[in-house]
């Protein structure tokens, strides 16, 4: 895949700007992350290293790709406007493909091929295919049935893996229906109303990891290894 270089530099310097400025923009975006996933492990006498590793890549995925920070942009959004002069060659390209066909959904796994790198996933939402380059999922031997939440975007007519977050649910995708994690359920138009307009992902996020959500105690969380 000849592009995949290009898109991880790209990201992963994206994701590096924010976190040398998150500090300007931390305390409303922290609060209203925090606010609405309520994560359970903060109810816990001492949160481990990894309790807050995860909690921070949750919540840089979503600032990255999805929160407006400044004039209503995003910080991907910013690069790619305004890249610095250290960006990567041809980076502000890459982001803004990004920013135009990212999608954060939960995939069922069809196949994979190791060798390869590539992953058949079908959207459990909208039952449309994508062939995906993914050389994490490939590797991980056990993720074979079930579905996947993974952020995917499409650079130079490829389609391929471009968060960090990747939340795996070994129950088959067809047991939820339309209620599945991620969605709205009913409990949430009486616990959680402005969920319907959290988006897909924090919805997601908060019934994985926050103390009211529904799966948090079912599914399970990956990060990329570096």
């Amino acid at each position: 895949m000849g592009n995949y270089q290009d898109v991880k530099d790209a990201v992963q310097f994206a994701a590096e700007w924010w976190v040398k400025r998150k500090w300007t923009f931390l305390n409303e975006a922290n609060e209203e992350f925090m606010e609405f996933v309520d994560p359970a492990v903060c109810y816990q006498d001492c949160l481990t290293e990894g309790d807050v590793v995860y909690l921070n890549m949750c919540f840089t995925e979503w600032v990255l790709f999805e929160r407006p920070l400044r004039r209503g942009r995003t910080p991907l959004q910013m690069l790619a406007d305004e890249p610095p002069s250290d960006a990567p060659a041809g980076a502000a390209d890459v982001l803004r493909q990004i920013d135009e066909t990212q999608l954060f959904s939960r995939f069922a796994i069809k196949d994979k091929d190791r060798e390869t790198g590539m992953v058949v996933l079908v959207d459990v939402r909208t039952d449309r295919r994508y062939d995906v380059y993914d050389p994490h999922i490939c590797e991980v031997e056990h993720w074979v049935d079930g579905s996947i939440g993974v952020r995917i975007a499409c650079v130079d007519g490829a389609w391929q893996a471009v968060g960090q977050v990747y939340l795996y649910d070994r129950s088959s995708p067809s047991a939820y229906q339309s209620d599945g994690p991620g969605e709205m359920h009913p409990e949430d138009y009486l616990r959680k109303p402005e969920a319907e307009f959290a988006g897909f992902y924090m919805r997601l996020v908060r019934d994985v990891i926050g103390v009211e959500g529904r799966y948090h105690e079912s599914m399970r969380a990956k990060e990329v290894a570096a």
